[in-house]
């Protein structure tokens, strides 16, 4: 049975091939994807949609439970250093539960093994049908729940509670489509007390097939709740849907590159400029315009557009920088800092950025005084999977280092952006050095989220770094490029991993 896929954002075109070779099928498909894949105009509702993360470090696959599931797999099977957050329960699941305690107004729900969290006050042992309203990602346990049920067709969803209500998809945007299909929905007036959310498949479909996917979902919606109040706890009466997250690090977008670059001229760092600046959008595409006129070959024309990033870098002066949390995938932005060397050889980008903290406290894992005015000198490479950060007191004496460990940085006009791998090492000025938060690892490795071969290179690099600076006597010393070459902590050396 043929799965279908609506592939949309910046990873488009290179998703879309993989998915394509795998035997997938791509529907509602933009204009510029059909071109390339010569695809045939077709008005077949998509099983999956695979989209953009909103900060585009990654992408969201959700749909029917097992084809998305299927491309879920698929995609993580296929990239390279990945991570994958997949809801534990799915997403509007509908679940026969028992309360089991009451906290703060909110009553806790036993479904069978998993706990979620319901908005009002009910009984202790009491049984009540739930929908599970948001995905539940590792590495959190307990499920936001609603008595607000969704059930959804091919081009609709209905939903309890709202009687006689309509919501249009966000993704629909022509407001003359948007019209009628809130007046198709007042006129159909459906029974019981559910309200009509048109999917965004809706603008594929003709007014019969549109009024007929409603029907179906209320005879399969009212077939649901009826099978519910006959339920016994803990039991799933309908499947709701599949939401998975993949992220992807500066080794997955360099292997998309790779793969749209057989579609059509693509530079190296395309897919890691896409997803950091709009400002480069357009000097993308135009490079590949020059690449595509055979103005130059690819190796030339991505060295050209990364130099032309450095020199942009030098003026700014001033460097944010994005660490995102391996295992809640959340972007943080820390202190930014201002650019004090950055050059470009052989691919790599190499820096040194001053970073200066306005306020008191605590350096985190050195857990040694921060005064206001203490600096950080931090040294990155796009080939390194650490960033070395050395801490100093405003007047300049070295109060001690902190190896941040990390995927291999990636870097815009404006920022750099990592994934942080929940393990670091810290050596403060006359201490010790010491592997802290390896914990957060482990979760993450309990959570599913990174794979085992992961685990262990990652867990690797640590205990090099900390058997490295076990034999240093002058850790102030220390340079980054040292450190790579010593514990073997780089892209190069980590290939054959």
């Amino acid at each position: 049975l043929m799965v279908n896929v609506r592939v949309r954002g910046i990873h488009a075109t290179a998703l879309a091939k993989i998915l394509l070779e795998r035997g997938f099928n791509i529907v509602h498909a933009s204009k510029k994807i059909k071109e390339r894949f010569k695809i045939v105009e077709n008005r077949i509702p998509p099983d999956v949609t695979v989209k953009d993360l909103e900060e585009k470090h990654g992408v969201i696959v959700l749909g029917d439970y097992e084809e998305a599931e299927k491309v879920y797999n698929t995609l993580l099977d296929v990239l390279p250093e990945t991570f994958s957050w997949k809801s534990k329960i799915p997403h509007h699941a509908i679940v026969k539960g028992v309360v089991i305690k009451i906290v703060e107004g909110k009553s806790i729900i036993d479904l069978g093994g998993i706990h979620g969290e319901l908005d009002e006050e009910l009984n202790i042992g009491e049984e009540v049908i739930v929908d599970i309203d948001r995905p539940l990602l590792p590495p959190s346990n307990i499920a936001k729940l609603s008595r607000r049920y969704t059930v959804h067709g091919k081009y609709s969803a209905l939903i309890y509670g709202l009687k006689g209500k309509v919501i249009v998809s966000r993704h629909i945007t022509d407001p003359k489509v948007r019209r009628n299909l809130q007046t198709l929905a007042s006129l159909m007036k459906i029974e019981g007390n559910w309200g009509i959310k048109w999917r965004s498949s809706a603008v594929l479909a003709g007014i019969d097939d549109l009024m007929m996917d409603v029907q179906e979902t209320l005879k399969k919606a009212e077939e649901i709740l009826r099978k519910a109040e006959k339920a016994s706890p803990g039991e799933m009466v309908y499947k709701g849907r599949f939401f998975g997250v993949i992220g992807f690090t500066s080794t997955t977008r360099k292997y998309l590159d790779n793969v749209r670059n057989e579609i059509l001229p693509t530079i190296m760092g395309h897919h890691m400029l896409k997803s950091m600046d709009n400002n480069m959008v357009n000097l993308v595409d135009y490079t590949e315009y020059l690449l595509s006129r055979f103005i130059s070959n690819r190796e030339k024309l991505s060295e050209g557009l990364m130099e032309y990033l450095i020199e942009n870098l030098k003026e700014r002066r001033r460097i944010e920088i994005e660490h995102i949390s391996l295992l809640s995938n959340e972007v943080k932005t820390l202190t930014p800092g201002s650019i004090l060397t950055v050059k470009y050889s052989n691919g790599e980008i190499y820096g040194v950025v001053k970073r200066v903290f306005r306020s008191k406290g605590i350096f985190d894992g050195l857990n040694i005084p921060k005064e206001r005015g203490d600096y950080d000198i931090m040294e990155f490479s796009t080939n390194g999977y650490v960033l070395l950060h050395k801490y100093y007191s405003k007047n300049g004496v070295f109060k001690g280092i902190y190896v941040n460990i990390n995927t291999p940085p990636e870097i815009s006009c404006r920022k750099i952006r990592y994934y942080d791998l929940e393990i670091d090492v810290v050596m403060a000025a006359d201490k010790e050095p010491k592997i802290i938060d390896s914990e957060k690892l482990n979760e993450a490795l309990s959570e599913n989220i990174v794979s085992e071969h992961l685990f262990k290179k990652y867990r690797g690099i640590a205990e090099n770094i900390l058997k490295y600076l076990e034999k240093h006597s002058m850790p102030e010393k220390l340079s980054l490029e040292e450190l790579l070459e010593n514990v073997g902590a780089t892209t190069a050396k980590l290939k054959n991993f």
